[in-house]
């Protein structure tokens, strides 16, 4: 059962969210609020899904071994070509290139060039007419060198991901040849450059991912990982991805040093950067994805801080000096993870946020704080869809009107 290998990241101690190897034996773990299925087809979707949103929205490439701004993080192990060529055998097998053979002979496809070229033709009542022809066969070459590291892409994706697909007792062949990465590579990137068909170009770039990815020195049981420690960035970029302005930089408030030694001399200094800016229907929507514990615990401590209100504040306050609109159309937010219970709704709002420094008149000084289910979201990232926006926006809207109805004097 694949269930067995997956795990939620609710512990204090540890972070880590994505695929861990320990001793040979995979533990997946998924972020929280992520409701996982009883049903074993969907928890293969399910960890498909996860690292496949790793991978997204990590802001990195596969193969790259770099650390970036998303955080501390390992996400060089190259899953997207381990799971391609698992798909890629499964459906076609080992990789086998074709030769051509031509003979004489009166079967086979004719090849008319070279019957032309190679064969003297009888004439017969002013007709010319051949007996034989040159006819071509395709056939396996013996022996093909890239057949053999294929071989070797095979076993070592199913050494690591035929949990994922099959039994862990099914296993391809052991590769008929041992691993030389440094000729291994020089072979396969020859071939890359050789072929203009993309299904090849694409099977030997995975095979290239794999084997530069592999460590000779490496013993036979596997302990890595590929996941980050910190998916509030992950989380982050979902969110913006899903609902916001592509070209959110015009909404970044700057602060400015005025320079006395260079006679005024202003110099700008970095910006507040808010995660998600949507715009909707003539309205501003800011919003902070959180990826905070408040929809696990419903612990108040576990809600965003005052700094984080304040900022939301700010941007507010920018967003109508600039464009110059009333407040009565600019709205803030936050959005935290949880976990809806399979409920239809994917979103609950629990909170308002205000600063006692004002008076809160303003509709951006009321930071409203959301949840949405994690699931739901990793599921639903696939695009920039108009349809969520309008979801949430009118949640924003219609939740801020019931609690200053209701609640605010």
């Amino acid at each position: 059962m694949l269930k067995q290998y997956c795990r939620l990241s609710d512990s204090q101690s540890d972070n880590f969210v994505g695929l861990k190897f320990i001793n040979g034996e995979p533990i997946v773990i998924f972020p929280r609020g992520y409701r996982l299925s009883g049903d074993e087809k969907q928890v293969r979707k399910d960890i498909v899904r996860l690292l496949a949103t790793l991978n997204r929205f990590s802001g990195r490439c596969e193969g790259e071994k770099t650390f970036n701004s998303i955080g501390e993080m390992n996400l060089s192990m190259p899953i997207q070509s381990y799971q391609y060529i698992i798909y890629d055998f499964l459906a076609h097998g080992y990789y086998t290139e074709k030769e051509v053979d031509y003979h004489i002979n009166n079967k086979g496809k004719v090849n008319w060039k070279r019957t032309i070229q190679k064969i003297t033709p009888q004439i017969n009542n002013n007709n010319i007419v051949y007996l034989n022809f040159v006819t071509r066969k395709n056939k396996i070459k013996d022996n093909n060198i890239i057949t053999k590291i294929h071989e070797y892409c095979v076993y070592e994706s199913f050494t690591r991901f035929g949990w994922l697909f099959l039994s862990n007792d099914i296993l391809p062949k052991k590769p008929s040849i041992k691993l030389n990465k440094k000729a291994f590579l020089i072979i396969l990137k020859e071939a890359l450059g050789n072929t203009f068909n993309d299904n090849k170009k694409m099977l030997f770039q995975s095979m290239i991912n794999i084997i530069s990815y592999v460590d000779e020195n490496t013993n036979d049981k596997l302990n890595d990982s590929f996941g980050v420690n910190q998916f509030e960035y992950i989380w982050e970029n979902m969110i913006d991805h899903i609902f916001g302005e592509e070209n959110k930089e015009i909404y970044f408030p700057h602060a400015n040093w005025h320079i006395l030694q260079d006679k005024g001399y202003k110099k700008e200094s970095s910006p507040l950067e808010p995660d998600t800016i949507i715009k909707f229907n003539n309205k501003y929507y800011i919003i902070d994805a959180k990826y905070y514990k408040y929809g696990i615990t419903r612990n108040p401590m576990h809600l965003p801080t005052t700094s984080s209100i304040e900022k939301q504040i700010v941007y507010g306050e920018y967003i109508q000096q600039k464009f110059d609109i009333g407040d009565e159309k600019i709205y803030n937010a936050f959005i935290l993870p949880f976990d809806s219970k399979g409920n239809n709704y994917p979103y609950e709002f629990v909170s308002v946020g205000t600063g006692n420094w004002n008076n809160h008149n303003r509709n951006y000084d009321f930071v409203l704080a959301i949840l949405l289910d994690t699931r739901y979201i990793i599921n639903t990232y696939s695009k920039h869809n108009v349809s969520e926006i309008e979801r949430l926006t009118n949640l924003i809207e219609e939740s801020l009107d019931n609690y200053l109805h209701n609640f605010e004097k």
